[in-house]
């Protein structure tokens, strides 16, 4: 019964960051849509939500002022959009969002905002370098991120020891926190609350072995 009722709590917890995280967009709404210029290429209309996830066929990551850790500008085909990772919220690169940047500031141990822009920006050069190398695959439901015409994603990294959620590498490294919207896994045998559960597992042991920002703050 207690592992039930950690498992829901923490469910619960990332069902309620999501629902701030929307918030928080929504409260932002000029910066976001001013940030990496959040709209399609030229000639892409903006696209409807659907039921199912859909696989983006050979997408490539393009050079962007948007793109950070969980953030990404995808080409496929003739069409670009930027993408926001479910699940995880990596650290800020700017000062455009103040008070995003303060919440992860509170979340990891009182950071200063020095301390988050940099963790923030070798997240984003570690994404940067990764898809670059390695094959992956962007999974969306074209579900719109409030007052911007960016979408989120899952994006699954193609790792010679297998296949790997960008989510989870980034929380793992502790370049992120398990604070955005959830959704369920397409052909995944894991249910909701089992995913979060082991995303929390990651974070923590991020923490004990100084991974990405405990690093930082450890000095």
């Amino acid at each position: 019964m207690l592992n039930l009722s950690i498992t829901a709590a923490l469910v619960l917890v990332i069902v309620l960051g999501g629902i701030l995280l929307r918030e928080n967009q929504s409260k932002a709404v000029s910066a976001a849509g001013a940030h990496g210029k959040s709209t399609p290429a030229a000639g892409t209309a903006p696209k409807d939500s659907v039921e199912h996830f859909q696989i983006l066929p050979s997408p490539a990551l393009v050079e962007s002022r948007a793109n950070e850790g969980d953030t990404l500008r995808i080409r496929y085909g003739n069409e670009e959009h930027i993408f926001v990772l479910y699940f995880a919220d990596a650290l800020e690169t700017t000062m455009n969002h103040p008070q995003l940047v303060a919440e992860q500031g509170r979340y990891f141990g009182k950071a200063a905002d020095k301390v988050i822009l940099e963790t923030g920006n070798e997240a984003a050069a570690y994404v940067a370098q990764l898809l670059k190398e390695r094959p992956f695959d962007v999974l969306t439901k074209w579900e719109r991120v409030p007052n911007t015409v960016r979408y989120y994603a899952i994006i699954k990294v193609h790792l010679p020891e297998g296949p790997v959620y960008l989510a989870d590498l980034l929380i793992s490294k502790g370049f992120a926190w398990v604070h955005g919207i959830p959704t369920d896994l397409p052909d995944d045998k894991r249910d909701l609350p089992t995913y979060v559960v082991e995303l929390s597992t990651l974070a923590r042991k991020a923490r004990e072995s100084q991974a990405g920002i405990w690093e930082h703050l450890a000095k």
